[in-house]
């Protein structure tokens, strides 16, 4: 019964993209002996690095605009930049929806809670596992697209305009698929107790 409700379902988060293409993770091929080798160790950054916050939502059929958020995402700011402006005006045009987030404290807050009550938002209790949100897929996709631009964005402005082109470029049917993975995922979840599925 819960798959036919995956049509109803728009999934949001947030995700932070920075600058840099890679993934913060480096990997570097060596023999043995050669750990501590000069020629072998990758020097990079450690500090912050400069990116921005971006809001976006998916449904099995449609996917919301992408917000970028200017600062610090805190209850009005959810409200006021993303929930009155987007999700609003985007779950009236559909027949039927269930609004999926995280929980995240901007999210969870009373004035925020109330808002979905005051417009009838129906929204339910989101799942603890990354692995049941496809939307994480949604952003490695974006995040791939980037890979492919050289040379990489140099502002925060240029890396912005890149992502919003990369969010409306990824094809519905890309999705799609993601949703039809939905009982596939669970599967994967139940059968390792909760723990990582590889999704």
């Amino acid at each position: 019964m819960w798959v036919a409700k995956l049509n109803e379902v728009v999934i949001t988060d947030e995700s932070r993209i920075i600058l840099q293409h890679h993934d913060g993770q480096i990997r570097v091929w060596r023999h043995r002996g050669e750990r501590m080798l000069n020629r072998c160790v990758v020097h990079r950054h450690t500090g912050p690095a400069q990116g921005i916050i971006v809001w976006g939502g998916i449904g099995k059929h449609s996917h919301t605009p992408i917000v970028r958020i200017a600062g610090t995402l805190h209850n009005q700011r959810y409200i006021s930049e993303v929930l009155e402006p987007v999700v609003h005006p985007y779950i009236q045009g559909l027949t039927t929806t269930i609004f999926q987030q995280d929980n995240a404290r901007p999210h969870v807050t009373r004035i925020v809670q109330r808002f979905f009550v005051n417009h009838q938002i129906l929204l339910p209790l989101s799942a603890s596992s990354p692995d049941l949100s496809p939307i994480e897929n949604m952003w490695f996709m974006v995040a791939h697209r980037l890979t492919q631009i050289t040379p990489p964005a140099a502002t925060p402005d240029q890396l912005w305009q890149r992502v919003e082109a990369a969010w409306s470029a990824v094809p519905q049917e890309h999705i799609q698929s993601l949703f039809e993975s939905m009982p596939r995922r669970v599967a994967a979840v139940i059968a390792n107790n909760g723990g990582y599925s590889g999704y």
